[in-house]
């Protein structure tokens, strides 16, 4: 039960992470015209850096999550 829960709480997170990220691009595409190109430059990348993280690290932690069920079934 506790196992599934810590589970749960990850998934919300990867949720609440999402969100954020979206909002970030919202903001960014919405407030363009009155920003600086460096502004909007470095927003860019920072959304770029943050996307690739969020993708690096949720694959990571789906890799571990699978290889750990298949420790569990071999056994």
């Amino acid at each position: 039960m506790g196992s599934k829960l810590f589970y749960r709480f990850q998934q919300v997170l990867i949720f609440v992470i999402h969100i954020v990220l979206l909002y970030w691009m919202y903001y960014t595409l919405a407030n363009a015209g009155t920003m600086t190109t460096i502004a909007v430059l470095l927003h860019f990348t920072g959304l770029s850096l943050y996307g690739a993280l969020l993708i690096r690290g949720t694959a990571y932690w789906a890799k571990y999550h699978h290889e750990k069920g298949l420790k569990k079934k071999q056994q």
